[in-house]
């Protein structure tokens, strides 16, 4: 590749001096022109010679244009997902483009290549750009600031000096960094890994909390990828995200309240006077908090009685709405936010009260409890069948997720290696064929006027000395 990239220079060099030559003897012979006779014009022989050159020159430019562009391609990295247009990763931190030619990036190329290379001679081979780079940005004018997600990776051919070429290394780097992108920045789905650990010695009625909380990691994660590709279906399974998050729902509506029933039903308890002391410093706390919501309850109600009839009427403001249709909106005066909070206070009030109905109904179930062995066995067992179908819940969504983001990883980043178009270069290596071909017609043409030229200026300035040798001859004989 060196060899035809340095023949391809030699000849356009070549190409330079013979125009340059081919111009200084047009100038010295101008004023023949008119007058000259082409005798014919160009030989036939003189022509195949021309064809046979024009066509070696055209074809030693394209190669030399077209071999090292292939050997040595420029690799262009396009990431396409919905944040890179902000510059950030899929997990919304920052992009840095640095990262590509990260120092544990090249050590990763050269652990996967098994190349016998430095780390900081392998980076002087890379060279990374973007298209932004040539352009003159305004940054004082916030429209004007673009934000590039296309990169392009260049490796020097020099790279082959370590038995290695420039297209395995751009690959090895494109595979490399496309691992730690995905890890570092893609989703995590560390959530629905689930432990059980903590259900040991734990209260009856606290392991169905245990569990729920377990439940909901699933639940809430599911419904962020359900939005985005609500048709999306796992090919064995055929799951989809509202079918599994439909299964999940149903655990903890159907099974959880199931098992809790049973335990109150019977008054089940690891250890009773421990969970009835615990009840009651639970509902302490909560009555208290209970008084202190009512209390802002009538406080913001009593502020409302206090407001004049005048000032609570309705405001009403022109406006355009998104259609831009005019309407008259109602704006919210004072007596509005204090209707707001006091209905949020009373809400946390009743949710408080009903915690506490329930303690206290729990606390005096257990107090009261006859239950028996078989009791404490149903509810191990209803414990076991629990965590089981939890458990295969968790599966299922990994299966799901990962097939999902197999599929949607695979799209952030698309790596294509360029290289000059044939046709374009073909046309190119064309015209540099053709201006050669017209510089050998033209000294061909043009050396007979030129030589004849020569040849008069060299009788004109021998005939000048003989006459000068007469002369000197006659003044001698005087």
């Amino acid at each position: 590749m060196v060899i035809l990239s340095a023949a391809a220079l030699a000849l356009k060099a070549y190409l330079a001096y013979l125009c340059a030559v081919l111009l200084y003897r047009f100038l010295k012979i101008r004023s023949k022109l008119p007058a000259m006779e082409l005798r014919g014009g160009l030989s036939r022989r003189t022509g195949r010679k021309l064809a046979v050159c024009g066509a070696l020159f055209f074809f030693t430019c394209f190669a030399g244009q077209m071999g090292p562009a292939l050997y040595s391609p420029d690799m262009l990295m396009v990431f396409n997902y919905e944040e890179a247009a902000r510059g950030q990763n899929p997990n919304v931190t920052r992009f840095n483009e640095s990262d590509i030619l990260s120092d544990h990036i090249l050590e990763e190329v050269i652990r996967r290549g098994d190349l016998k290379i430095s780390v900081d001679r392998l980076a002087d081979f890379l060279t990374i750009s973007a298209p932004l780079d040539a352009e003159k940005l305004d940054v004082s004018v916030e429209s004007n600031l673009k934000i590039s997600t296309e990169y392009r990776v260049r490796c020097s051919g020099k790279v082959s000096l370590y038995r290695t070429s420039p297209r395995t290394v751009l690959s090895l780097l494109a595979d490399a960094y496309w691992e730690y992108f995905v890890s570092s920045y893609g989703e995590n789905d560390s959530v629905l890994d689930l432990s059980f650990e903590g259900l040991e010695g734990m209260e009856y009625l606290d392991v169905k909390d245990y569990l729920s909380m377990q439940a909901n990691k699933l639940r809430n994660y599911i419904p962020v990828y359900s939005n985005e590709s609500s048709s999306f279906r796992e090919t064995d399974s055929q799951e989809t995200f509202a079918s599994l998050s439909q299964k999940i729902s149903n655990f903890i509506d159907i099974d959880l309240e199931r098992y809790e029933a049973f335990v109150l039903e019977n008054g089940l308890s690891q250890n009773s006077r421990t969970y009835q002391s615990r009840m009651q410093y639970a509902n302490r706390l909560l009555d208290t908090s209970q008084r202190k919501e009512l209390a802002a309850y009538d406080v913001r109600i009593e502020a409302i009685q206090m407001y004049d009839a005048f000032m609570t009427r309705f405001v009403l403001i022109p406006t355009y709405d998104e259609e831009k249709e005019f309407y008259m909106s109602r704006t919210k005066v004072g007596v509005d936010y204090f209707a707001d909070e006091a209905k949020e206070h009373l809400a946390t009030a009743t949710v408080q009260g009903e915690e506490i109905e329930h303690n206290a109904y729990a606390s005096e179930q257990i107090r009261t409890s006859k239950a028996g062995t078989a009791a404490y066995d149903q509810a191990a067992r209803y414990i076991e069948e629990m965590k089981a179908e939890l458990q295969n819940l968790s599966v299922q969504c990994r299966e799901l997720c990962g097939a999902y983001f197999r599929e949607k990883r695979a799209g952030y980043i698309q790596v294509g290696f360029t290289a000059p178009s044939a046709a374009g270069e073909a046309v190119k290596a064309f015209a540099l064929a053709a201006a050669f071909a017209a510089a050998q017609a033209g000294f061909a043409v043009s050396e007979p006027v030129y030589r004849e030229l020569r040849e008069n200026h060299a009788g004109r300035g021998s005939g000048k000395a003989g006459e000068g040798k007469e002369e000197r001859k006659e003044n001698g004989a005087k």
